[in-house]
């Protein structure tokens, strides 16, 4: 069984070896539309999915303190639980 990486078309699929990069360096397409309207804004990489989303300054604090970023850190493998 082979695992298709690359469509005829040139989409990267996750297996390709640029795919994580393209992933975690692309902003999301309505971001310039979201910052507009709310000026305090920041990015986050949601768990499971790691696709990045503007979110207000009130969603980060439920995401930083709602656990998600620990989760997150966790699928990267960054997490450290010595606090």
């Amino acid at each position: 069984m082979s695992l298709v990486i690359e469509t005829e078309s040139g989409l990267i699929l996750p297996g390709h070896p640029f795919f994580d990069d393209w992933l975690y360096c692309t902003l999301p397409p309505t971001w310039r539309n979201f910052a507009y309207h709310n000026p305090n804004f920041a990015f986050v990489a949601r768990s499971g999915s790691g696709l990045l989303e503007a979110v207000t300054e009130d969603e980060m604090e439920d995401y930083i303190e709602g656990g998600e970023y620990d989760q997150r850190l966790e699928e990267c493998g960054d997490y450290d639980d010595d606090d």
